[in-house]
């Protein structure tokens, strides 16, 4: 194949990708250069670099792909820190990117895990708030509808144990001085 049709290809490729917005986007594993993922109780910035197969202007649509895949990689395998890191890196670096659906529902799940060390409910609300708003017809919007839901719940059932927490307080409070009166 000559070089001129070699380059017809990948610029056709290139703008058939940009164009799907409305699909999810999951390229087949590839061969990662060595990397030992930092324990999960260590923050750290995990920098994936984009495979050389991958690399000029299909490798620029590629690599937040690429980039979530591999935070997908880090969650599931227990390392929420790296996970974060990357997905904030596809948020803040590719503002366009439709993968960018992906990287906010990806990080609110990890901010709504009760076990994970990134658990905090009211800012999991926000970050699915913000996929619904930014990417209102993504891949990712009936499950955020479904997270924001159960979040609301549990944010109000702690709203309401926190107001009677308090009011057992004034309760406890005023035993005391009824206590003290006798």
């Amino acid at each position: 194949m000559s070089r001129a049709r070699i380059t017809a290809v990948v610029l056709a490729l290139a703008v058939a990708c940009a164009g799907c917005a409305g699909i999810e986007w999951r390229l087949p594993s590839l061969v990662w250069p060595d990397r030992t993922p930092p324990h999960a109780s260590t923050p750290a910035v995990v920098r994936p670099t984009v495979p050389v197969a991958l690399r000029g202007s299909l490798g620029r649509l590629a690599e937040p792909v690429l980039l979530v895949n591999r935070a997908d990689e880090f969650a599931r395998d227990g390392m929420p820190f790296a996970a974060r890191d990357l997905y904030d890196r596809v948020i803040r670096d590719y503002p366009e990117h439709p993968v960018r659906a992906g990287a906010l529902f990806g990080l609110g799940q990890l901010q709504a895990d009760p076990a994970g060390p990134l658990r905090d409910y009211r800012v999991a609300y926000v970050t699915f708030g913000r996929v619904l708003a930014e990417h209102p017809r993504s891949h990712w919007e009936g499950d955020t509808r479904l997270w924001r839901g159960v979040l609301n719940e549990l944010l109000a059932r702690d709203d309401e144990a926190q107001r009677l927490r308090v009011q057992l307080q004034k309760l406890r409070r005023i035993e005391v001085d009824l206590d003290k009166s006798r």
